[in-house]
């Protein structure tokens, strides 16, 4: 008795074996989404290059990552379950869940890709096609999407899709993308309601087209936008920059910008006379339509 009441620390119940795992499980199932956190900010940022971010560390890395974090949740849930449930179980089942909500992610991006068509270039007219000024194009890059006037999916890329051309897909996928047959819309109203929405940066501008480069909000994604205006109607297109499948992200562009058109009111300058001709306003500027750069075209 008088040993117990010298050393009263032998009586301190000892901690079991393997309950501390749920703590190291937690703090590595957090670290796999502030890994895809600082993948995002330095893609976008871009401190790392587009193609390391998102192919690489993202779609490479992050299920590997989120795959071991989910393993090692699911054995340290098991342990604290047995051992300890009230003191550790909650921080495995958190871990757990982390790493499971991530690997969930992955699954549902898989879904669809395979529910998509793989194609990263949407518009509402391909005859003729809606093209990017010169300008525009340089300012793309050397590594972007190519920009064709009849693009092909090809034949090894899908079974669905393989070997169609855009224009047939976008008419099969995207019902949104359809010519707005107006002819009282300026082109500063369509310039009006891009610098409206901060995702959009105008690149120039014509009495004919406005093009402009939207930017999302997780990887910093461009795709490049032309709105042509001529007397047979309003013609959009919507093409990524990055050579890989949008997941339906264009069309929804298109359709969002078609809408939008299509609500604008009437311009009083125009009132029942249809846009500015291109052929007229080349005539004037001595600048073709459709392929060199806008009149004051330029900006990012």
């Amino acid at each position: 008795m008088t040993e117990d009441l010298l050393n009263p620390a032998d009586k301190t119940p000892k901690k079991k074996k393997g309950t501390a795992f749920a703590h190291i499980a937690f703090t590595i199932a957090l670290i796999v989404p502030l890994f895809l956190l600082g993948t995002m900010m330095a893609t976008h940022l871009g401190f790392i290059p587009t193609d390391l971010g998102v192919r690489t560390l993202a779609l490479g890395v992050g299920p590997k990552l989120a795959m071991a974090a989910l393993a090692i949740s699911g054995l340290s849930l098991l342990i604290s379950m047995f051992m300890a449930p009230r003191r550790y179980a909650p921080w495995a089942l958190a871990a757990a869940l982390i790493s499971g909500g991530i690997m969930g992610g992955y699954s549902l991006y898989h879904r669809q890709l395979k529910a998509y068509a793989p194609i990263a270039d949407v518009a509402t007219s391909w005859s003729p096609a809606v093209t990017l000024s010169d300008k525009l194009i340089e300012a793309r890059g050397d590594g972007a999407k190519a920009v064709e006037d009849l693009p092909r999916v090809p034949r090894n890329e899908s079974m669905e899709w393989g070997g169609k051309t855009i224009p047939a897909i976008n008419d099969a996928t995207c019902p949104g993308a359809r010519t707005v047959h107006r002819k009282d819309i300026s082109s500063d109203q369509v310039e009006a309601f891009f610098k409206a929405d901060k995702s959009y940066t105008v690149f120039g501008t014509a009495p004919w087209r406005i093009e402009a480069t939207h930017q999302d909000n997780f990887f910093g994604l461009k795709a490049d936008v032309v709105v042509r205006l001529d007397p047979t109607g309003i013609d959009v297109r919507s093409i990524s920059r990055y050579d890989m499948p949008d997941l339906g992200d264009n069309c929804r562009r298109v359709t969002d910008i078609v809408n939008k058109i299509r609500a604008l009111p009437s311009d009083p300058d125009l009132q029942d006379t249809s846009a500015v001709d291109p052929a007229a306003a080349s005539a004037e500027s001595g600048t073709p339509p459709g392929k060199d750069a806008p009149a004051d075209g330029g900006g990012d």
